[in-house]
């Protein structure tokens, strides 16, 4: 790329490999959150209270919370992109509508603690039982997400940096949209980006993410480094 990169980085699907969310309601929630899930997927809700209304239905101590956790999976190549980026000079930020407690004890787990994280803030009650806080919801959000990516990224933009984000899902939709300036998407983000006419390109794993973008930014003998990449901006033509 011909500058540097600020690289925002959705979590659940995209640095783990499964929704980190979505794995303790199935582990430990009352049956009730499934309902609530539909009525999400129906838009009868936002984003933000689907959560809220969920993560209330939590049963379960944090001794079996953390166990869950601490055996959650991630891409395995998440942390020589960190690596790279930090050499390179290009800051990576977390951005997820998932769960703050969740998130820092995975990255905990794999000496990446130290990454900024910006998420729902998940709460312990007196009760023993589990409570929700979005301290980085924005009124203005059309999908009333608990986390709005697209704000974050206009607040923490570094001038001189290109915005990069990297995602797979429907929380990252309107960041990839109204906030970065490329795009490394895949599953239903990469349907989106391919629909709206947005730059991007698709990636797999994250040793995919780093030849986009650090690999490429280190060869000298390509001229012109945006011009290498598979830059996408609508769905291929065939035939």
């Amino acid at each position: 790329m011909r500058t540097r990169s600020q690289v925002f980085c959705d979590f659940d699907g995209t640095i783990s490999r499964r929704d980190v969310t979505d794995t303790l309601l199935e582990a430990f929630a009352l049956p009730e959150w499934r309902l609530i899930e539909a009525q999400w997927r129906a838009g009868e809700m936002g984003s933000r209270e689907c959560m809220r209304r969920q993560v209330e239905l939590l049963r379960c101590s944090r001794k079996e919370l953390d166990g869950l956790l601490d055996a959650v999976a991630i891409d395995p190549g998440f942390p020589d992109f960190v690596a790279a980026c930090r050499e390179a000079g290009f800051p990576v930020i977390v951005l997820s509508d998932g769960l703050d407690y969740a998130i820092h004890r995975v990255l905990r787990n794999n000496g990446l603690d130290n990454l900024p994280v910006y998420a729902n803030r998940l709460r312990l009650r007196p009760d023993g039982g589990y409570g929700l806080d979005s301290p980085h919801a924005d009124p203005a959000c059309p999908s009333e997400n608990g986390t709005c990516k697209c704000a974050l990224m206009r607040q923490l933009a570094r001038p001189g940096f290109e915005a990069v984000l990297v995602g797979d899902g429907a929380s990252d939709f309107c960041a990839a949209s109204e906030a970065a300036d490329f795009v490394l998407a895949k599953q239903s983000l990469l349907a989106h980006c391919c629909e709206n006419a947005l730059p991007h390109a698709p990636y797999t794993t994250f040793r995919d993410v780093k030849k986009l973008l650090i690999d490429l930014e280190r060869d000298a003998s390509v001229p012109d480094e945006r011009a290498s990449i598979p830059l996408m901006t609508g769905y291929p033509h065939h035939g």
